[in-house]
């Protein structure tokens, strides 16, 4: 079988289980298989025990892109350049206009579901940002999984 429908698979029934009992799923980990991007804030041991993800050619956002992202929100929230983060700089620094911008939405939207960072990072994220990424969602329901 192919590891991209493996992949499926395993998402297929992760978001079937969110939705019919979200107390027993997280919520960020949801919203990484809905958008088929690297959970790189979980699935820890699947990385433990086999060296590294089994699916990270499947991901429509990889892991090394969500890394430098945060690698790079983090010293801006430690050296408090808070204004270097607007949504506009990020885009100019992850791959200019449009290119990277859906990875570059979704990449952040998981990191604030998660539970990374204070509002105030998120504040200047959006201070500067095109319609589609001025208000980021901050949470992830059973309501929005879409299997269509």
């Amino acid at each position: 079988m192919d590891i991209r429908a493996i992949y499926e698979l395993k998402r297929q029934n992760f978001l079937i289980g969110y939705v019919q009992s979200p107390k027993h799923f997280d919520a960020a980990l949801a919203f990484a298989y809905e958008n088929r991007i690297a959970p790189v804030y979980h699935e820890e041991i699947t990385r433990e025990k086999y060296g590294e993800d089994l699916f990270k050619d499947v991901y429509a956002v990889s892991a090394d892109f969500m890394d430098e992202v945060y690698a790079y929100m983090n010293d801006c929230d430690l050296n408090k350049k808070l204004d270097e983060l607007a949504f506009c700089k990020l885009e100019d620094k992850f791959g200019g206009y449009k290119r990277n911008r859906i990875e570059l939405i979704r990449t952040i939207e998981y990191a604030r579901i998660s539970g990374r960072w204070s509002d105030d990072v998120y504040k200047a994220i959006e201070s500067d940002a095109p319609a589609e990424a001025n208000r980021l969602d901050e949470k992830f329901e059973p309501k929005d999984v879409y299997f269509g």
